[in-house]
């Protein structure tokens, strides 16, 4: 029964009663307790127990209606906490919200610690918000940039990592951006920047940019080799390729590799004195110089090289030095680095 039907039968219940009391009985009664004395109607003493059941009753109806509305209102916000976090967990995002209820308190924790991934473009629910999102995550994971200010996440985040690296691969100019602002971004996507415009654009735009990001051994390999293919006159200079390599650390190969690319788009004088240089703060690039002075037939200057080595040094390059003063013409690439 509704409380208002309640009320409604309890007051007329009342007054039934008090009405055919006081038909019966008219008078009044006098209660007296210690030295007070209570005259009333009769028929008011006969429903006064009426009322008071009656004004209990309703007290216990409201006060449980309220504690039943202040539940439901309870799963309700914890319903909508609930579809947060499902989008917070969505998002790779930290969530921070807390559940009432022990159930969806279980459930909640049970999500927060999952990582959902939505599978298909055809994705649909009752909740907009949630299919918005669900169709930017699919954009993102299938290589298309979502605008920043639609995700609204912090470039830390791994989805927004991911956004960002798909707009490196579609706009070249973000790439410069973010070479110029790299304090902003982390070293994977500053990488992927700096090797999508050594990939599209010129030295001379690269070259603008390399004071604001520190190269690693990839990277520079990968701008010396794209700089030996493209020589011109605003290509890197001696100075410029020794200071990138003295940041790294190359092994003999990667001089020998190094020295191979440049042979034969660098002029011979320029480099003979790169690796000269190279090679007198770094021994590592020696055999490297040996190989570019074999190239261009310094054999004076290998000569005197291998005079000042000990006996175990340079093999090769004093094997090939016997086979020339023997009238045998071998170079190192058909004997050493084929």
């Amino acid at each position: 029964m509704g409380i208002k039907k309640y009320i409604f039968a309890s007051l007329l219940l009342i007054i039934i009663v008090a009405g055919y009391t006081f038909s019966i009985e008219a008078g009044d009664y006098r209660l007296e307790i210690l030295d007070m004395a209570l005259v009333l109607p009769t028929a008011v003493w006969i429903v006064s127990p009426l009322i008071l059941l009656f004004a209990a009753t309703i007290l216990h109806m409201l006060y449980y209606n309220f504690k039943n509305y202040m539940s439901k209102r309870a799963l309700i916000k914890d319903e909508e906490n609930l579809i947060e976090l499902l989008k917070d967990v969505l998002l790779n995002k930290q969530s921070s919200k807390v559940f009432k209820s022990k159930e969806l308190k279980d459930i909640g924790a049970i999500i927060s610690q999952l990582n959902i991934t939505p599978k298909s473009s055809e994705f649909s629910s009752s909740k907009e918000d949630v299919n918005n999102i669900i169709q930017k995550i699919l954009k993102i994971n299938s290589g298309e940039y979502v605008p920043a200010k639609e995700l609204k996440l912090d470039d830390s985040n791994t989805l927004m990592q991911k956004n960002i690296l798909n707009k490196i691969k579609l706009d070249d100019d973000f790439c410069l951006d973010v070479l110029k602002k790299s304090e902003k971004y982390g070293n994977e996507t500053i990488k992927e920047a700096f090797n999508k415009l050594v990939d599209t654009k010129s030295i001379t735009t690269i070259k603008k940019q390399l004071e604001n990001i520190d190269l690693d051994l990839e990277m520079t390999k990968k701008l010396l080799n794209k700089d030996s293919k493209q020589q011109e006159n605003f290509s890197l200079s001696n100075d410029e390729i020794i200071n990138i390599i003295k940041k790294v650390e190359f092994t003999k190969e990667d001089f020998i590799n190094m020295a191979k690319s440049y042979k034969t788009t660098m002029l011979p004088d320029q480099l003979i004195k790169l690796f000269e240089d190279i090679s007198s703060f770094n021994d590592t690039a020696m055999e490297a110089y040996l190989y570019i002075l074999f190239e261009f037939e310094m054999i004076d200057n290998v000569r005197e090289i291998i005079a000042n080595s000990s006996k175990d040094e340079y093999l090769p390059y004093k094997a090939l030095l016997d086979l020339k003063d023997a009238g045998k013409h071998y170079s190192l690439d058909s004997i050493c680095y084929n």
